[in-house]
């Protein structure tokens, strides 16, 4: 009786105001903020995280330095409560090269890769694409050149973007990524490496085979132990960007049984998506408007949805980044908390971290 008093006081008021915890049974999935914002690079943006064989965490994120690109990482020893710079992986003269879109992995040999977009441009135009892998065997510091995932010259509207890496259970590496048919169709792909990043086999569908849609930036998580993935994406199925989602069932090789995840409200976008698995809960974040009219997408709100059931159904959303946040994606910590990761106008890359009831 009381926590409904109080919840009608917060609606009658209008303000926030939070039910003590002994009179509100915290729900499984919900999601509480843990931690105020925390800059990784004040010039950073398209953050995304991976662990660290002996502990600590690497981020890998792009900037620009004056008329140049820049690929860097930073590293944390805390769980994301503080950064450090760690290194650099690549810079570019901004007007003749497109640089971004950084995935950084450690793999169990102990050696980092990092994925990226390295595409090659004149006045604007771009003339060739490619998916491409650096690596590192000081800990993140120092890069070289290792290999290129897939390629191609421009033609038309023919893109490669957003490469998100993965170990299977098998120790092969998986690259996923997005590639452009037309303005208005785009699919996604894996190719799977036997030898640490080396050579790529032939490209598998993950989405988008016989459908007109831009499906992109693909994100992929464990559903369980038992090689059940979930991919997400975004789409333009209904005309407007929402979230949809495929399966697999024999960790990566074969993906199908494709739904809808998310469609924002107020016939708004919600765009680039990313998931992970805290303690068996799915989190997935994405930026949408549909709570703030006006801005479009890019730029308005961060948010996740949850499901403690493997998929099969989801909360409703709940802002991790406010109005003026970009390109999130999110990691999990560990079995309780993830980190939502984003770049925040005034701030630049922001980690920030949050709890799941579990």
């Amino acid at each position: 009786m009381l926590s409904r008093i109080f919840a009608a006081t917060k609606a009658f008021f209008g303000r926030p105001f939070e039910v003590p915890a002994f009179l509100g049974k915290r729900l499984a999935g919900q999601v509480i903020k843990a931690s105020s914002t925390v800059v990784i690079d004040s010039g950073g943006v398209y953050i995304r995280v991976s662990s660290l064989n002996g502990g600590g965490l690497i981020a890998g994120y792009a900037a620009t330095d004056g008329t140049q690109h820049v690929l860097r990482t930073a590293k944390s020893t805390d769980g994301g409560q503080s950064w450090r710079p760690q290194g650099e992986v690549y810079r570019a003269d901004k007007t003749a090269h497109d640089v971004d879109n950084a995935f950084p992995l450690q793999l169990p040999s102990g050696r980092i890769l990092y994925a990226y977009r390295n595409h090659d441009r004149t006045n604007s135009q771009y003339t060739y694409y490619r998916i491409t892998i650096s690596y590192s065997d000081d800990g993140g510091v120092t890069f070289g050149y290792l290999s290129t995932v897939a390629q191609r010259a421009a033609s038309g509207v023919n893109g490669l973007w957003e490469p998100f890496l993965r170990v299977a259970n098998n120790g092969s590496l998986q690259c996923y990524y997005s590639a452009e048919n037309s303005a208005t169709d785009q699919d996604g792909f894996m190719r799977q490496s036997t030898d640490g990043g080396l050579t790529w086999s032939s490209p598998i569908t993950i989405s988008g085979a016989g459908l007109t849609s831009r499906d992109g930036m693909i994100g992929v998580a464990k559903i369980d132990g038992n090689g059940n993935l979930m991919a997400v994406f975004e789409n333009t199925e209904i005309g407007r960007f929402s979230i949809d989602y495929v399966l697999s069932h024999d960790d990566g090789r074969s993906w199908g049984e494709r739904g809808r995840l998310y469609t924002a409200a107020n016939n708004a976008q919600a765009i680039a998506p990313q998931i992970c698995n805290v303690g068996g809960t799915l989190v997935v974040s994405f930026m949408t408007d549909e709570s703030v009219g006006g801005t479009g997408a890019d730029g308005a709100q961060m948010k996740v949805v949850t499901s403690t059931n493997g998929g099969g159904s989801w909360s409703g959303s709940v802002v991790t980044g406010e109005v003026a946040s970009h390109w999130p994606g999110v990691f999990a910590r560990d079995s309780t908390y993830f980190l939502a990761l984003y770049s925040k106008d005034g701030l630049g890359a922001v980690s920030q971290l949050y709890q799941v009831v579990n």
